[in-house]
Order: structure tokens, then sequence, then C-alpha cells
């Protein structure tokens, strides 16, 4: 695998700090990337930011059928040069992937592998969420705090907003770890790969689960009643805290995500209460 920075420099191209471009170099961990990738069963493979195509010629040489989505103009065009783009095993998509629909690449079952930039991580899980049942498996590269916020459990410290909601859309579970030489450029952060299965979704909107979490995990050294009476009111948090046998002094990190599900299908804001600031806390 030739240096990125070479690589780079022979295409005119450099990396681009405001995308938050890393390079993978590793052409070992690139395999292993690829094998588990495949293992879950799908040969329709989207991929997220390909960059450079560090991950996409072991799918390629593997018979993976890559759709390749890659906003940097300059190396899609690079991609589009490649021998199976000619043939068709190699699909160049040069957009947005938060503004791309699956099913407008066709009915079959895809898994979707990226290296997400940290800033785009969160809007991309949800994207990718949102893309069921089209996409039946998810593998993402992550800055291993943000792989460990989507593994968190109740009671530590990195459980949260994104911890709730991911567990209860998927089977989150860490399969890879990568570290920061495994890039150029170096980052200053270990990363980790995580794989995420859809799973049955609870009966309940995103959009209500996440107003929820937003509030119960505004200060998290409030309790959850203080949280929720600025946003839904002190008479319908209670009652919706009796209903679930939820003690109003208990903090949110020590509830479980299930509970968190349950308690967004009995509160909706009340619009004469105050609302939260536009910090999650």
């Amino acid at each position: 695998m030739p240096s990125p920075r070479n690589a780079l420099k022979a295409l005119g191209l450099a990396p681009s700090r405001k995308r938050g471009q890393n390079f993978l170099r590793d052409p070992l961990l690139a395999q292993r990337l690829a094998q588990k990738t495949l293992a879950l069963g799908n040969r329709s493979i989207v991929e997220i930011g390909p960059g450079l195509g560090a991950l996409t010629r072991p799918l390629l040489d593997a018979r993976a059928e890559v759709y390749a989505v890659e906003l940097d103009r300059g190396l899609a065009e690079a991609l589009k040069t490649w021998p199976e783009a000619e043939t068709g095993e190699l699909k160049v998509i040069n957009q947005d992937i938060l503004k791309l629909n699956l099913s407008q690449l066709g009915q079959t079952p895809f898994t979707v592998v990226g290296n997400l930039p940290y800033n785009l991580s969160t809007p991309i899980l949800f994207w990718f969420l949102a893309q069921t049942p089209l996409a039946q498996a998810g593998v993402f590269m992550l800055q291993k705090e943000m792989a460990e916020r989507l593994l968190a459990q109740p009671g530590q410290d990195s459980y949260g907003r994104l911890s709730v909601a991911l567990s209860l859309w998927a089977e989150v579970k860490q399969i890879l770890a990568a570290p920061p030489e495994a890039f150029q450029p170096k980052p200053k952060v270990h990363s980790a790969v995580v794989s995420l299965i859809p799973q049955k979704a609870p009966e309940v909107s995103l959009k209500a689960l996440g107003h929820l979490t937003k509030a119960a995990f505004h200060a998290r050294r409030k309790t959850l009643a203080n949280n929720l009476f600025p946003v839904y009111g002190r008479e319908k948090s209670l009652a919706a805290l009796a209903q679930l046998a939820v003690d109003p002094g208990l903090r949110a990190e020590t509830l479980a995500p299930k509970v968190f599900a349950e308690m967004a299908k009995l509160l909706v804001p009340d619009p004469d209460a105050n609302q939260l600031s536009k910090s999650d806390g």
C-alpha cells in the first residue's frame, strides 16, 4: 500500500482538516476490516468516504460490489479511474452520504462501512439507522471515545444519549482496535471499529426519544425529575415516573435504555414550560 502522503501528492491533493481526513495506511488492518465487513453476510457494500481506496481494494479483491460514496471531488475522480469502475464492480458516487437514500442504489440489502470523522459520526450513525431495512449491517471506524459511548452501559461515565438510542435500535459490538499509527496524518487519538446490526425498533420515534434524552441528560448532576420539569412540567413528569416505578431522585445515567423508550411514549413537551438551552449538558 503506497504512502497516503505520496498518493495524494501524485493526485495534486492534500488531507482536508475541515473534513477530518485521516487516511488508512495499514494494509493488514484494511484486510481485517474487509474480512469483518464481508463476514456480516452482504456482498453489496456501501463505503462511506473511501478516500484513496485502502479498504475499497480488499473489498473488491474479495468480489464485493462496492458503492463508494466520496464527497471529495478529487478523490472521487481518482477512484473512477480504477479498472473496476469500468467494469461496474466499483460504483463511485460523488455526494454527501447524509443526502443519499439507499433506495436510490437498489433494493438489495447493504452493509455500510466507513472510517467516520469525529464531527460527523453521530449524524451518520443516525442516517444509518434511518436507512433500515436496506441497511442490514454497519461497520464503522470511530474515535475510541465515541465507540465507548456507543457501547456504554447504565452507570458508566460514557453512558448518555447516544448509548441509549443506538442500543435500542441496534446491537453494537466492538470488533477491532486501531492505533494512531494506522493512519496518515497520524491522529492524536486511538480508534475502534464497531459493528451495528439493526434490531426490531421500539414503538417510539427517534425524535421523541431524542427530545427526552436531551432533557434527561441536560445536567448530569441533577436528578431526573429536576431535568424533566422544565421541559415536560412537574405534574406530567412525576406522573410518568410513577407509572414506570422510577424514583424521581435518580439520575438519568442509572436508567436502562428500555425505560427511556417507555418514558418517551408517555411524555410530550409542555408548551407552557420553560425550555432547555441548546446545550446538551
